[in-house]
């Protein structure tokens, strides 16, 4: 999850640098901000961008949403997008409903649907944290309480999933998705892990307030 999330961070800051940034930097009213922090290192990393300028990186930059923003589903293995479409369409139908729930010595999985929102959960469990803070060389103690145990929230509007599958054959439909996240404020992605913090909203301010300790 945090190496996907890292890489999502990545392509933020190329659209950052396209030509059109600066200008639609000036009139957007709704902001994209992630916050990285290393838990025991001063490290950290802050992204803010307006969301029109990715809106209009995606319109115009054919070559980057190729590489970075345009997955693709198919193979051998795993569910088509097709298939996923016609599953996300049964599902849509269900209305509020716990999708998956997994539970193993190491953590424990949810993924529900609650009014408009998907929402993904996954809690590390306490032994799974403890035996990993005993392998590493850092005593236990040096990691804040809250942060010893990793944990990742991620919540999507019902909208941004239903734009995300618009597209046609094997592609994800992005630019429908950013165009709803437009309508979005508050937190879309949380990860806490042991060692690391990560962030990930909208609102309509151009800078991030301190961290909360």
């Amino acid at each position: 999850m945090r190496k996907s999330v890292l890489s999502g961070i990545g392509l933020l800051a190329a659209l950052a640098l396209l030509p059109a940034a600066d200008a639609l930097a000036q009139t957007s009213g709704v902001w994209l901000h992630v916050r990285v922090e290393e838990t025991l290192k001063p490290s950290k990393v802050t992204v803010n961008l307006p969301l029109t300028v990715v809106e209009a990186a995606l319109q115009s930059a054919p070559a980057l949403i190729e590489k970075h923003a345009k997955m693709h589903m198919g193979g051998e293995e795993g569910m088509k997008l097709a298939d996923l479409r016609r599953v996300w369409k049964q599902l849509a139908a269900v209305g509020d409903a716990d999708f998956v729930t997994v539970e193993s010595e190491q953590e424990d999985v949810r993924i529900r649907r609650k009014g408009d929102l998907v929402q993904v959960f996954v809690s590390e469990k306490p032994g799974a944290a403890a035996k990993a803070e005993a392998e590493k060389p850092v005593k236990a103690e040096a990691v804040p309480a809250a942060r010893r145990n990793g944990e990742v929230r991620v919540e999507l509007p019902v909208s941004v999933v239903d734009a995300l599958l618009s597209g046609e054959g094997d592609q994800w439909n992005v630019q429908a998705a950013v165009s709803e996240l437009q309508k979005r404020r508050g937190d879309i992605v949380r990860v806490s892990e042991r060692d690391s913090h990560v962030r990930i909203w909208i609102d309509e301010q151009n800078t991030q307030p301190a961290a909360a300790k």
